[in-house]
């Protein structure tokens, strides 16, 4: 076997192969059995077809097609061997340049490499959430208020209530392109100032607090000026009129916290056993959350220290990865990409530029770091690692999927292998950024875990509550 090989400028490398003529022969004979071992041919068992008959079944063009295939999938792996090249994905057989002698033209995508800069520079200090008997308080308003009895009153409408009216509204100077009207009359249903718990965000925030004051049947107009980096693009720095009319005010009558009522809502055995249930599961919250926002600006700020050259079908494969995730996240709040483009008055190819690719690149980059540091340091992981990421991986799974669907479609075996590398990966992810962060933050000892709800322990039910509309675009998730 002869090789040439031309490095190219997009981290890939032309390779010309040329093998002996006797070679092609024999994988023609090769061909010719397996061919005759699929087709029928008259007057002969399966696989039993003489070489001349199955050449003038089905013509030397087809015997000879089918050789250089499987000649290319025996020889493949020879070829890399040989020219050693490490390759990040299959390569792709461009050109037949010739058969007497067998010359082939591919192309291989090569490794990626990554350049890590002085990641000893990057200082940034972590400081795990801490959280105050206040946020436990509110939290168990939280609870509460999902058991809230709801009663009729003949007041006036105030902080607490959960009213519900109509509304509609319209910009006061409409978008060249846009009609008037941004929203129709539709029913809304609202507690007034939940902010103080749970953030109102649709139609703007504190919006329902517009209506305190109001009884049932009054109509009330009021304006609203949107700031100009609101999420919603049309939105920004409109000024829109809203109209609601009231339809009903109920007051939210809490049941009494006891020991009784945190018996029947979870496995709890007094006040203070709920109340420590939610003080873990808010620590865990904030510390995810803190996590997530600490590791962004981290792997941000080191990755902008490295240099990293990857062939075209690495990004590929992430963008596709992206554009998947807004589809799913787009079906969530039930539209199309179609849909999405229009709103947005973009083209898919706009969208893929501007937006998708940027975000493919990043966390491609990031990916790429984080593996580079685990083979660099040779950081390995502890079977307790595994077992613990494995077991956290399988809950996710059944909690989010139906698992008898999944295992329809996945034999045991294989759903099995599947769980145990993205355990492996997320567990391995884990241990990168814990030694990325101790190099940031000057320490190298590993935080503890956030802490799980104790044995038997449950989280609270949550009754049913109506669904507030949105008219909030989606935005590409990272």
């Amino acid at each position: 076997m002869k090789l040439e090989t031309t490095p190219r400028d997009d981290h890939q490398v032309n390779v010309v192969a040329e093998f002996e003529t006797s070679d092609l022969e024999a994988y023609m004979h090769k061909a010719a059995r397996r061919i005759a071992e699929r087709a029928k041919i008259p007057g002969f068992r399966p696989g039993k077809a003489p070489y001349a008959v199955v050449l003038r079944t089905y013509g030397d063009e087809a015997v000879r097609e089918q050789a250089i295939e499987i000649l290319v999938d025996d020889k493949y792996p020879e070829i890399l061997d040989e020219a050693k090249i490490e390759a990040s994905g299959s390569g792709k057989l461009d050109d037949i340049i010739s058969t007497n002698p067998p010359k082939f033209s591919f192309t291989i995508p090569l490794a990626p490499v990554v350049t890590v800069g002085d990641l000893a520079s990057v200082k940034l200090d972590y400081v795990e959430p801490v959280i105050t008997d206040s946020q436990v308080e509110d939290a168990v308003k939280r609870v509460l208020s999902s058991y809230a009895t709801p009663n009729d009153v003949d007041r006036a409408a105030q902080e607490g209530d959960l009213v519900n009216m109509d509304l509609s509204a319209d910009y006061v100077k409409a978008p060249e392109g846009e009609d008037k009207s941004f929203i129709a009359k539709t029913p809304h249903q609202a507690i007034i100032g939940e902010n103080d718990m749970r953030k109102e965000t649709w139609p703007f925030e504190d919006f329902s607090k517009n209506v305190i004051g109001m009884k049932v049947g009054e109509t009330k107009t009021f304006t609203h000026t949107y700031a100009k980096d609101d999420p919603v693009e049309k939105l920004q720095g409109q000024k829109l009129e809203f109209t609601v009319e009231l339809r009903s005010i109920k007051e939210l009558v809490l049941p009494e916290l006891n020991d009784e009522f945190v018996m029947k809502i979870g496995q709890f055995q007094t006040v203070d056993d709920f109340k420590a249930y939610l003080r873990r599961r808010l620590e865990a919250d904030a510390k995810a959350e803190y996590d997530n926002a600490y590791f962004d600006d981290l792997l941000d700020k080191m990755v902008a220290l490295c240099s990293f050259k990857y062939a075209p079908h690495m990004l590929d494969e992430e963008l596709h990865s992206v554009q998947h995730s807004l589809q799913d996240t787009l079906a969530q709040q039930q539209m199309d990409l179609d849909t999405y483009l229009k709103v947005r008055k973009l083209t898919m190819e706009e969208l893929v530029e501007k937006e998708l690719k940027p975000i493919a690149v990043k966390r491609l980059e990031r990916s790429l770091l984080v593996t580079e540091i685990s083979k660099k340091e040779k950081l390995e992981l502890s079977d307790e690692e595994l077992e613990s990421s494995f077991n956290q991986t399988v809950n996710e799974i059944s909690m989010s999927y139906d698992m008898k669907h999944i295992r329809k479609n996945f034999n045991n075996k294989n759903f099995s292998q599947a769980v145990a590398f993205e355990a492996a990966n997320r567990a391995m992810n884990r241990k990168v950024l814990e030694y990325l962060r101790g190099i940031a933050s000057g320490s190298t000892s590993s935080e503890k875990s956030a802490e799980k709800p104790a044995e038997g322990e449950a989280k609270p039910k949550k009754t049913s509550r109506a669904k507030k509309t949105t008219s909030e675009e989606p935005k590409s998730a990272e």
